[in-house]
């Protein structure tokens, strides 16, 4: 570990601080010019990660499926390339016991090799105690690199209240150090608050204090698909190192409950784009603002009356997809939408009873 007072006196006897292992010299001359990846582009090769999510959404199965597919030297994992050094990793289960994760560890494996190289599987190691789970890490990793430590979960090994910012910050700093010592990544598997599923996908969200958030270089929830039980969607919610294009990007992934596997679908949806359950906001908001057009309320009555039920649509956005609609059922007919304020908001009172009645029961 560097110790800043060995460098005192070099220091005493130079101008700069060139004799030092991270001057800023150095530091521009480092030969890195993209953050190192194990997970490419989502997770970095060392430092500290989570995935989170609700309970029953697959969370131990992805992650188990993670860890074959680089114990098996696979070069991708869910449309992600995989960037192994030694295609070791090391699985935490809190929850489980050898039995039950047998049964569907072997199901996973058979479904994911066709010829199954045995001998990889020694790539893979589960420690099932959770006691003095630090220094079994560090035992390990003095013995043996890995690329990956899983642990599952996180609140099984941190004793300590989960609201308390300062002890999960000061908890979650030596697996930090670890990571960095030896030059691996540490994921955490954590859940997200009750009723969370049925708001949108935030860090806000996680359970427990701030600092867990805070500690982590990235963390992606798993959800549910609100309208199909064989799919899962992943939310980027933090990524330091990751774009905001890709960040703003939810990746749609398919389930399979026989084969205890995910599979890339090759789709993704802009998160914007995405309610709380996980629906376009357009597959919704186009029925009512259709019906409204019929009862002739105004473009900018509709995104009043949207606004006022979560949604932030604009004039340009809600008669674009009037148009979209029409053009594509030919079923709605009339006059063409004016966007003048002068003539359209002459048309109808919306904060009338009646009228705000008729929103609310089509909603």
């Amino acid at each position: 570990m560097y110790n800043f007072s060995s460098h005192i006196l070099l220091f005493m006897n130079n101008t700069n601080f060139n004799g030092f292992p991270y001057s800023g010299l150095k530091l521009f001359k480092n030969n890195y010019s993209n953050i190192p990846t194990l997970i490419d582009p989502i997770f970095p090769k060392t430092g500290i990660v989570s995935l989170v999510g609700s309970s029953d959404t697959g969370k131990s199965t992805l992650l188990r499926q993670l860890a074959l597919n680089i114990a098996f030297e696979d070069e991708t994992f869910l449309g992600y390339k995989i960037n192994s050094k030694t295609n070791k990793v090391i699985y935490v289960s809190t929850e489980d016991d050898p039995n039950s994760i047998s049964i569907s560890f072997k199901k996973q494996i058979s479904n994911l090799q066709k010829d199954i190289d045995e001998t990889k599987l020694d790539n893979l190691l589960f420690i099932f105690e959770p006691d003095e789970i630090f220094e079994k890490l560090e035992k390990h990793l003095s013995d043996i690199s890995v690329d990956l430590i899983i642990i599952d979960t996180f609140t099984d090994i941190f004793q300590g209240e989960l609201n308390a910012n300062i002890k999960v910050r000061e908890f979650l700093k030596k697996y930090t150090y670890l990571a960095h010592q030896h030059n691996c990544l540490i994921l955490f598997l954590h859940h997200t608050g009750k009723g969370s599923e049925t708001k949108k996908a935030s860090k806000n969200n996680v359970l427990g204090s701030q600092g867990f958030e805070a500690k982590m270089r990235t963390v992606i929830e798993l959800r549910k698909h609100s309208r199909d039980e064989s799919k899962r969607t992943l939310h980027i919610l933090k990524g330091n190192y990751i774009s905001s294009k890709l960040k703003s990007q939810v990746k749609i992934i398919d389930f399979n409950e026989e084969t205890l596997l995910f599979y890339d679908e090759g789709k993704s949806v802009n998160a914007s784009a995405l309610n709380n359950s996980g629906i376009p906001e357009k597959d919704l908001i186009v029925p009512l603002i259709v019906d409204l057009k019929n009862e002739g309320v105004s473009l900018r009555k509709m995104s009043d009356a949207l606004k006022e039920k979560g949604f932030e649509v604009g004039k340009t956005t809600i008669s674009n997809w009037l148009k979209e609609y029409e053009d594509e059922t030919e079923i709605v007919k009339g006059n063409e939408i004016d966007v003048s304020e002068s003539n359209s908001d002459s048309n109808i009172d919306f904060s009338s009873d009646e009228e705000t009645s008729s929103f609310e029961t089509i909603l």
